[in-house]
């Protein structure tokens, strides 16, 4: 339920903004702090989670909620029992059209520090009639607002299934309206689809990938040996171009299997390891792999071990969609379509890396690639590997943050390598062939 690190921020400031322009002259000498309120669709219901300026929280119950000296947190959680009755008093919705009212209850409250002062968090679960979530809703929220007429409250949908839109890192909560004295009623429009759910998913499953530098980074370095054979315990001889392919098919489908039956369990069986396990063991994964492209540990069980270390990134892809309340039908097409997502990022990741890897196999230089290409993974890793075990800082983060964010760099890099490493062997060929029959240079 936390908003996306991207999204907050910026609503907050949207928040203030509106606020301003709400309160006129006034505001812009002491703008007022603003609440902002994300809303998440459910199959029985929503969560709603606001976040509320304890100054206005004051003003409105008319009291000293916090101390001097004392933690928005440890304010809260001393008055927790009268927050959470006020609370209680001031949200609920009803169905568009109907006006039958959802029941709503206070899950969760506390505090934090922000930049603008203390703030108070509030989690509710709005349980639709009938227990399943229909069509538009009625938000009645006036908390805060009932008291101080200049309080303002933006309203955002994070996540909703059924209209396509997906609380992720790339996406922002779609604006559905603002609260202030005089409109404590905010109209939610849910004409959705099927499709238009799918779709979402299957952009997020494909997002999950693009975006995800240690999965890519494991699936990559086990391409690297595909185009060649050990013999006495090092990488000696190039395999055919048919025989790299098949080694490749064998560990994109072994990888695709393993991550599919805990991504399965995760999201239809709720199987979950701690997600700190489920880190480290992935950026062990990729270290072992790595070392696996320099010399090789599983020659010829290339795939068996990417099925098996697809297992762990398969409990780390169900971590993103667990804890959605989906149901059943739901929940299996959010799995397909995921799932989906996944297999055409890795193809489309393969499109574009497989024909400049299969010119540079043919070549004498790709050892060389496969050396810088394992050694660099492994520093990666071990970097990895120490953050996620250790919890210090990854050394590497810069370096890193760098080739996350230039991909096509990269990309140009490989090409540009096979390439120089295709001509330089044609031009060593050639002079071989001129020094080998000196007299048809003449002819």
């Amino acid at each position: 339920m936390t908003a996306p690190r991207s999204a907050l921020p910026a609503a907050l400031a949207g928040a203030i903004v509106a606020g301003g322009l709400l309160c006129g002259g006034s505001a812009a000498a002491h703008p007022t702090p603003g609440s902002i309120a994300f809303v998440d669709f459910t199959v029985d219901g929503a969560r709603l989670e606001q976040d509320v300026p304890l100054e206005e929280l004051e003003r409105a119950l008319h009291r000293q909620l916090v101390n001097a000296g004392e933690s928005a947190a440890a304010a809260v959680l001393r008055q927790e029992a009268l927050l959470r009755e006020y609370a209680g008093q001031h949200v609920r919705a009803t169905s568009v059209g109907s006006a039958q009212p959802w029941r709503s209850s206070v899950l969760e409250v506390s505090g934090h520090d922000a930049d603008d002062g203390p703030r108070a968090r509030f989690r509710f679960a709005l349980a639709a009639p009938g227990g399943v979530a229909p069509g538009s809703i009625a938000l009645h929220d006036d908390l805060v607002a009932h008291e101080v007429i200049s309080h303002y409250t933006a309203v955002y949908v994070r996540s909703d299934w059924a209209t396509g839109t997906e609380a992720s890192a790339a996406s922002e909560p779609r604006l559905v309206g603002s609260i202030h004295a005089g409109r404590n009623d905010v109209t939610i429009d849910r004409q959705g689809s099927l499709w238009r759910g799918l779709k979402s998913i299957v952009g997020l499953g494909a997002e999950h990938i693009a975006t995800g530098t240690d999965h890519l980074l494991f699936l990559l370095v086990l391409l690297l040996v595909a185009p060649v054979a050990a013999a006495s315990g090092a990488w000696r001889a190039a395999k055919p171009t048919r025989g790299t392919l098949l080694a490749l098919a064998r560990i994109v489908t072994a990888f695709t299997l393993g991550h599919s039956a805990t991504l399965a369990l995760g999201v239809l069986g709720g199987v979950s390891l701690p997600s700190a396990l489920v880190e480290a063991a992935i950026a062990a994964s990729i270290l072992i792999t790595a070392l696996h492209a320099l010399r090789p540990l599983f020659a010829r069980r290339e795939a068996l071990v990417a099925g098996l270390f697809g297992l762990v990134h398969g409990l780390a892809f169900a971590s993103t969609l667990q804890g959605r309340d989906l149901g059943v039908a739901q929940a299996a097409w959010t799995l397909f379509g995921f799932n989906l997502g996944i297999e055409l990022a890795q193809l489309g990741l393969l499109a574009l890396v497989l024909p400049w890897l299969l010119l540079a196999a043919q070549t004498r230089a790709y050892r060389w690639l496969r050396i810088g290409g394992g050694a660099l993974t492994v520093l990666l890793a071990t970097g990895w590997l120490v953050e996620r075990t250790l919890g210090v800082g990854n050394p590497l983060a810069q370096p890193l943050g760098w080739l996350e964010g230039h991909p096509l760099l990269l990309l140009f890099a490989l090409a540009g390598f096979a390439l120089l490493a295709r001509i330089a062997d044609r031009s060593g060929e050639r002079s071989q062939r001129l020094a080998a029959h000196p007299s048809s240079s003449h002819a």
